[in-house]
């Protein structure tokens, strides 16, 4: 009987010893990971950092969090039409994302430079068009 009692016991402390260790492990990992900046998450989709390229999957990322007043994502949709990266070219709506984005984070500098540098590129329709997307 006391061999029995032995393997129990030793099964017992090894389940006890296992159950402590992987609780603190999955927690820590898990929450990183989901609040991570989805502007970054998103750039390896649209830029291919890391990843395959795949547009569709960082617009999917990309555009709620924009829609939802995050200034980073709105300046990223700005460069992605100023650019015509995973969309289509189009220098009013880039302005339009750039001038929201500006809104949100008005001491953002480099979002100030990018929307001064845009509007010096459209011609004066595009600027009419930008003007009346950002009222």
């Amino acid at each position: 009987m006391a061999s029995s009692d032995t393997s129990d016991n030793a099964s017992d402390s090894d389940e006890a010893s296992a159950n402590p260790a992987e609780k603190p492990k999955p927690s820590p990992d898990i929450k990183p990971a989901k609040p991570a900046d989805v502007v970054t998450e998103a750039q390896k989709y649209l830029y291919g950092r890391g990843v395959a390229q795949n547009c569709d999957r960082g617009l999917k990322l990309l555009k709620p969090a924009a829609d939802r007043s995050n200034p980073k994502a709105m300046a990223e949709m700005g460069a992605l039409y100023s650019a015509g990266l995973c969309t289509p070219r189009d220098l009013p709506t880039a302005y339009r994302w750039f001038a929201m984005a500006l809104r949100k984070d008005p001491s953002n500098q480099s979002v100030a430079t990018d929307l001064q540098k845009l509007w010096g590129e459209m011609t004066q329709p595009e600027r009419q068009l930008a003007i009346r997307l950002s009222q």
